[in-house]
């Protein structure tokens, strides 16, 4: 996240636009960006690279346009646990960044505005939308601002699939509800989409141990709830899901 920072200096700017797409140019970047990959590469004597990136989801197509072999996998979870799991996080982060004020500059240098006392959402094009997201978190509406700013994340992910046939192509959009119920047909459905041979070694390994959490429940009042459909069940329609991750 550094390097995007570096060469994209409004890469975090929640007044401006954020996403790159096929528009979006800078051959600096690009030849950069490709060199640091292939040193990885080298040092580590590995001919395949693998990003987890949050800001990811603002350069899709960008990306692809720079690695045309390029596949993404893009997790997605039912809103009303998502919400809950984002005010979490949110928490957490502000409590420890209190504690420890280091912390926020820190955060900052290395690209980190998902969560704490310098939150920054990703504006994907809609300063409007952005706005009332803004105004909802300093007014304390924390789970409509949550709720709205999933239908906003979610709904512009799924804009640039529907607008862009490689990229379609390309993505596959995995839930956090079958990755927990189905696990062995996901993590298969994950291995065939990213050309990885490993197979069942790998699906052994890992299927029995994905499961909902039980470190904590969410606890919504049903006025709260009525909140998160309202934002949300929308969108989450598009993806077939729920609201509250019931059915599908």
């Amino acid at each position: 996240e550094v390097l995007w920072m570096s060469f994209f200096p409004d890469a975090h700017n929640p007044h401006v636009s954020n996403l790159l797409d096929l528009q979006s140019s800078n051959e600096k970047f690009e030849d950069f960006y490709t060199a640091h990959i292939k040193k990885l590469l080298a040092v580590r004597g590995g001919s395949r690279y693998l990003s987890k990136g949050n800001y990811n989801i603002s350069r899709l197509a960008y990306i692809q346009s720079i690695f045309p072999t390029a596949c993404f996998i893009i997790p997605i979870r039912s809103p009303v646990g998502h919400v809950a799991s984002l005010m979490k996080q949110h928490k957490l982060f502000c409590e420890g960044m209190r504690s420890n004020l280091r912390a926020v500059e820190h955060l900052r240098r290395v690209g980190h505005f998902e969560f704490g006392l310098d939150l920054r959402p990703i504006n994907f094009g809609d300063n409007h939308m952005i706005g009332d997201i803004q105004q909802l978190w300093r007014t304390g509406q924390t789970v409509r601002a949550w709720s709205r700013y999933w239908s906003y994340i979610y709904g512009a992910v799924l804009d640039q699939l529907d607008n862009n046939i490689r990229l379609k192509a390309a993505s596959l959009v995995v839930t956090y509800e079958d990755l927990c119920s189905d696990s062995v047909s996901v993590l298969q459905a994950v291995l065939e989409h990213c050309d990885l041979p490993a197979g069942m070694s790998v699906i052994e390994k890992y299927a029995d141990k994905l499961r909902v959490p039980d470190y904590y429940t969410v606890d919504f009042t049903s006025s709260e709830r009525n909140i998160i459909k309202e934002e949300t069940q929308t969108v989450a329609a598009r993806y077939g899901l729920s609201y509250d991750g019931k059915d599908s």
